[in-house]
């Protein structure tokens, strides 16, 4: 939250000074690089109100709580990034064909040097929060907030052009400028709808596995999953143990093995293990026909 909020504090005032910029110096690139600062404080705002509505405790309905709003939000802020490359695509296409009149291009170049300062580090603090926290929202997030940085050194380059005569810069700059957003979408989208799809990361899986070995009192894990639910992970584990087991002894070691687990990943993530009876040479319940009530 200490995040999203500096992250608006930060990108609101960079958008307030280079529209001050813009109204005196009527640049058009400097105009789409303070409405691409606008989205992303739009993109810094619904990710902040994803926050909020996760915090509320789970209910009836929602028994795992309401930690995919957060994957949801990621999900918008990746379409704003989309959006905005589409945009400043089509602008620097169109301006191609366009002669525009800039005046006061040294403003222009002071307005570009703001937005990418404003910019970067705003990324920056997002990016390590939301990477430290776990969070594919703000990492996007601050992904987009970098790719407005990107824009901003575009207006600082097309400005010096435009101070060399050289009007067609400014076209190509903002050409390229778009073409880097799109790829950061597809970064960051990819993330996105890989955790939309309880996508397991294979990294986890193989952290989990080794941290089962300094766990003693079973024979081995027949299933292991995981699937990410905004900042949290679900794990489910199905856990062979000997069958003479009791059901004491059964629950001793699945808690030492869950408490294990619960120290890797963030807080409030859930841990289900299911201990199945194991004898050498014998399958496991799971592998046998299922019984089914009449």
């Amino acid at each position: 939250m200490r995040a999203l909020k500096l992250g608006v504090a930060g990108l609101g005032l960079t958008t307030v000074v280079q529209t001050v910029l813009l109204l005196l110096s009527g640049s058009i690139a400097l105009l789409g690089d303070t409405l691409h600062n606008g989205v992303d404080v739009a993109g810094t705002a619904v990710v902040w109100v994803a926050f909020v509505l996760s915090r509320r405790s789970p209910s009836d309905r929602f028994g795992y709580g309401y930690h995919r709003f957060e994957d949801l939000a990621g999900l918008v802020v990746v379409l704003l990034i989309a959006g905005s490359a589409a945009l400043v695509i089509f602008e620097s296409i169109r301006a191609f064909g366009d002669s525009v009149e800039f005046s006061r291009p040294g403003l222009v170049l002071i307005a570009g040097g703001v937005g990418f300062l404003g910019n970067e580090a705003v990324a920056q603090y997002k990016l390590r929060t939301g990477r430290k926290i776990g969070s594919a929202a703000l990492v996007a997030d601050g992904q987009h907030s970098r790719a407005d940085g990107l824009t901003s050194l575009g207006v600082i380059a097309a400005a010096i052009g435009l101070m060399l005569g050289w009007q067609w810069l400014d076209a190509m700059v903002g050409l390229g400028i778009g073409v880097m957003i799109a790829w950061a979408a597809v970064q960051s989208g990819r993330d996105v709808f890989l955790r939309l799809l309880d996508y397991g990361d294979p990294e986890l899986l193989h952290q989990l596995g080794h941290a089962a070995e300094s766990v003693e009192g079973f024979d081995h894990i027949s299933d292991l999953r995981v699937r990410h639910l905004g900042r949290t992970v679900h794990v489910v584990a199905h856990v062979c143990m000997p069958a003479e087991y009791s059901l004491s002894q059964a629950h001793d070691v699945a808690e030492d093995l869950r408490h294990a687990w619960l120290r890797m990943v963030p807080a409030d993530s859930l841990v289900d293990i299911h201990a199945d009876p194991f004898e050498p040479g014998i399958p496991t319940p799971h592998l046998a026909t299922p019984v089914r009530p009449h």
